[in-house]
C-alpha cells in the first residue's frame, strides 16, 4: 500500500514540537517588541531546519511502487497540511486589509505580495521589490510573514524527486553526498549574494535551501549519529548557547549570511540531543508541546493581527500589545480546531485517491486566490477609510478633469531616462500659444499632477514631469552633491531640459524644501528636530549653476517656495480608528511657526530669483494657511494627503494661482 509505514523514519517526536514552540515564541516577541529579542526573527531559520528534518521522516519511513505514489502522497499530504489554514487567513487579512488599510505609498505592494502569496511566490515578488524586510513597507503589509511559507513551499516542489532518487540508490551515501553538496552550493549562493543582492539571499528558496537541507542530512544520516549523541550531553546546552546568540542578532545586512549560521547550527544540535535522550525534558513538556502543535496557526496570525493594530490603533503600549497577542492566540486556536485538524484527521478524505486530494487541494486555492483578487478590485467599495473619496484624496494623474475640459483629456506617455523616468502629457485640443512645460522633482511634482494635466488641456501646453523616487530637485537644504546616487539622475534631467526648451517654455521646480515633520510611518518621528533648515553657501552656489544651465534653452524659471507641513500622515489620522494611532501628532501648525521655519529657505530663494531674471517665486503658503493655523483638512475637506503632499483638493485650491504664476513668466 502506498505511504505504508516500514518503521524506518523518526516517527513523532514531541520535543521537536517544544522547539517548535521556541521559534514561533521567539518570532512573535520579535515583532511585538523588537527590542526584548533583537534577532528573534532567527526563529525562521529554526523552523526551515526542522522542516527540512520533519518533512524527510515523513517519507524516509513510508514504502511507494513508484515516484508518482510518493509525489502524490507527498504533495497531498503537503497542501492538506498547509493550504486550508493559509488560505483562510489569506481571505480574512485580505477583507480586513482593504476595510482598514488606505492605498498609499506605505502599502503600496500590499496586493501584489497578498497574490502572489496564494501562488506561493509571495517571497519572489519581495526579493524584487524596493523595500527590505525590515523597512517600512514590509512592516506595515501584512502579507510580509507569508514570504518563509514561499521558501518552504518551493522546496516541496523537488522535494520528492530528492527523496525518489534516495529510494532508488536503497539510501546509498550517494544521494546524502548530493543533498550536502546541493546545500554546500547553496550556502556558497547565500554568501555571494548577501554581500551584493542581500534581499535576494534573504528571500528566495536557493539561497535559504541549505537550512532546509541541514535538516535533511541530518534526518538522512540519522542512523550513523544517533548511537554517538546518545551520551553527549553538551549538545543540547551548545545548542541552545548558538541559537541564544542568534536571537541576541540585531538586523542588519549580516543576515542570512553570516548570521544564520547560528541558529541553523544550534537547531542541529539540539535535534541531535534530542534524538539522542539528552535534551531537556522540558521540550517535550505538555505546554511546550501545545505552543507547537499551534505554531503554524500562531505563525499565521499574529503577523496580520499586528500589522492591522499598527494602521489602526497602534502597538505602542503594554494593552495593545496584550490586545494584539490575545487576538492572535485566538485566532490561532480557532484555525487549528477548525480547520487544520478537521482536515487533517478526515477519514472521508483519507479514502480519497491522492491524486483528487492535490486536485481538490489546489482547486480550493485557484478559488480562494480569485476571491482575494475580487477583494482587492472592491477595496474602494467597501474601504472604510475617508480615502475611499478618491477625488478628494488622491493627487492622481487619472483624476477626472472639469466637465468642460473632458473633450481636451491629455494624452498620456512615458520615456526612460537615465535611472528615472519622464511622464509626458501632451494636448488633445490645440490651443494658441502652446508651450513645454519642464517638472524636474521627486514625489512632490507628482503631487501636481491633477493641476499640471488640467494645465495642459485648458491652455494647450506640454508637459515633460521628470521622477526618480528619493532624488528631490532643488532641495536647497540639501545639495544635489549630497546624494551621489543620484548624480547620472540629475545629470540627465539637465541635458535633456537644456537640449529640448526654447523661448518661452518653462521649468517649474516644486519640492520639498523644509524637513519633513512626519513620515507615513511612526517609527521616524521627530524628523525636523533632527535636520536643519538652514541652506549651506556650498548649495546655494549649487543651485545658482543648475538654475543658470537649465535656463540656457531661454526656459523661465518658477521656483516653488516651501508649502506647510504637517506632524502627522494626514490620511491615517482622521478615521474613527486611527486617531490614537502613535504616527498622529496633530493635523495643524501655526503659520507664524511655519514661516520662521522657512526663513532661511527663503532668503537663498529670493538670492536665486533676484540674481537670476529668468527665476521667479510661486509662494503657496498663502493659499494653504490663509489664517493664522495652516489646516491639513479645514471644514473636513483634505487639503495634504500625508504630512508634506497635497491632494487632490489641494491641487484645486492652488491650481488658478499656480496657472496664473506659470503663464505670467512666459
Amino acid at each position: 500500500m502506498a505511504g505504508e509505514r516500514t518503521g524506518d523514519g523518526p516517527g513523532y517526536i514531541p520535543a521537536i514540537d517544544g522547539l517548535r514552540a521556541i521559534a514561533v515564541t521567539s518570532v512573535i516577541l520579535f515583532h511585538l517588541r523588537p527590542g526584548a529579542l533583537p534577532g528573534g526573527f532567527t526563529g525562521v531559520d529554526i523552523f526551515f531546519v526542522i522542516s527540512g528534518f520533519v518533512v524527510t521522516g515523513s517519507l524516509l519511513g513510508r514504502a511507494f511502487a513508484s515516484f508518482g505514489q510518493l509525489a502524490a502522497w507527498f504533495y497531498a499530504r503537503r497542501l492538506m497540511r498547509i493550504m486550508p489554514a493559509l488560505v483562510a487567513m489569506l481571505l480574512a487579512t485580505l477583507f480586513a486589509a482593504q476595510l482598514f488599510i488606505p492605498d498609499a505609498w506605505l502599502s503600496n505592494s500590499l496586493a501584489q505580495v497578498g497574490r502572489f502569496a496564494f501562488l506561493g511566490l509571495s517571497n519572489v515578488v519581495l526579493a524584487t521589490d524596493t523595500d527590505s524586510y525590515f523597512g517600512p513597507q514590509a512592516a506595515y503589509n501584512p502579507f510580509t510573514h507569508s514570504w518563509s511559507l514561499g521558501v518552504e513551499e518551493q522546496f516541496y516542489l523537488f522535494f520528492p524527486f530528492i527523496l525518489w532518487w534516495h529510494h532508488q540508490l536503497q539510501a546509498g551515501a550517494k544521494a546524502v553526498r548530493w543533498v550536502a553538496i546541493l546545500s554546500g552550493l547553496s550556502l556558497l549562493l547565500c554568501a555571494a549574494l548577501a554581500a551584493f543582492a542581500n534581499k535576494f539571499a534573504f528571500y528566495l528558496i536557493f539561497p535559504r535551501f541549505w537550512e532546509l537541507g541541514a535538516g535533511m542530512l541530518l534526518c538522512l544520516t540519522r542512523e550513523r549519529w544517533q548511537c554517538w549523541a546518545a551520551g553527549k550531553r553538551w549538545l543540547a546546552p551548545l545548542g541552545a548557547l548558538l541559537i541564544a546568540a542568534g536571537f541576541a542578532l540585531p538586523e542588519g545586512p549580516f543576515f542570512p549570511f553570516p548570521g544564520a549560521l547560528l541558529p541553523v547550527a544550534g537547531t542541529a544540535l539540539v535535534i541531535m540531543a534530542i534524538l539522542g535522550g539528552t535534551a531537556p525534558r522540558a521540550l517535550a513538556s505538555r505546554p511546550m508541546v501545545a505552543v507547537g502543535l499551534l505554531s503554524y496557526s500562531l505563525y499565521l496570525w499574529h503577523w496580520p493581527v499586528f500589522v492591522l493594530f499598527r494602521w489602526t490603533a497602534g502597538l505602542h503600549t503594554p494593552m495593545l500589545q496584550l490586545a494584539a497577542l490575545a487576538i492572535t492566540v485566538t485566532l490561532a486556536i480557532l484555525s487549528y480546531f477548525l480547520v487544520e485538524k478537521p482536515l487533517r484527521s478526515s477519514r472521508r478524505m483519507a479514502g480519497w485517491p491522492r491524486g483528487r486530494v492535490v486536485a481538490a487541494a489546489l482547486a480550493m486555492v485557484l478559488a480562494a486566490g480569485l476571491g482575494g483578487q475580487l477583494l482587492i478590485a472592491a477595496h474602494n467599495r467597501i474601504t472604510l477609510s475617508v480615502t475611499r473619496d478618491r477625488f478628494a484624496w488622491y493627487a492622481e494623474p487619472g483624476r477626472p478633469l472639469p466637465l468642460d475640459l473632458t473633450g481636451c483629456t491629455p494624452i498620456d506617455g512615458e520615456e526612460r531616462l537615465a535611472s528615472g523616468k519622464v511622464t509626458l502629457w501632451t494636448p488633445r485640443c490645440a490651443r494658441p500659444g502652446g508651450f513645454t512645460l519642464f517638472v524636474p522633482a521627486d514625489s512632490h511634482g507628482l503631487a501636481y499632477a491633477p493641476a499640471l494635466r488640467r494645465l495642459v488641456a485648458e491652455t494647450g501646453a506640454s508637459v515633460r514631469l521628470y521622477f526618480r523616487p528619493a532624488c528631490p530637485y532643488l532641495k536647497l537644504i540639501m545639495s544635489h552633491a549630497a546624494r551621489p546616487r543620484c548624480a547620472d539622475w540629475y545629470a540627465a534631467v539637465e541635458r535633456d531640459v537644456v537640449n529640448r526648451s526654447h523661448p518661452g517654455d518653462v521649468v517649474f521646480l516644486p519640492g520639498l524644501r523644509v524637513t519633513r515633520l512626519a513620515n507615513q510611518f511612526e517609527k521616524d518621528r521627530d524628523l525636523a528636530g533632527r535636520h536643519d533648515d538652514t541652506v549651506s553657501a556650498a548649495a546655494l552656489a549649487e543651485a545658482q549653476g543648475i538654475t543658470r544651465r537649465l535656463a540656457a534653452g531661454g526656459a523661465r524659471l518658477v521656483l516653488e517656495a516651501p508649502k506647510p507641513v504637517f506632524p502627522s500622515p494626514v490620511f491615517r489620522c482622521t478615521d474613527w480608528f486611527n486617531r490614537t494611532n502613535p504616527a498622529c501628532h496633530g493635523l495643524t501648525i501655526g503659520r507664524e511657526t511655519m514661516l520662521q521655519r522657512r526663513r532661511d529657505v527663503m532668503r537663498a530663494m529670493h538670492e536665486l530669483a533676484a540674481g537670476q531674471r529668468s527665476t521667479i517665486l510661486w509662494d503657496p503658503l498663502p493659499i494653504f494657511c490663509p489664517g493664522p493655523t495652516c489646516e491639513a483638512v479645514p471644514g473636513g475637506r483634505p487639503l495634504f494627503f500625508d504630512g508634506d503632499h497635497p491632494s487632490g483638493l489641494g491641487n484645486d485650491l492652488i491650481y488658478a494661482d499656480l496657472k496664473r504664476t506659470i503663464l505670467a513668466v512666459r
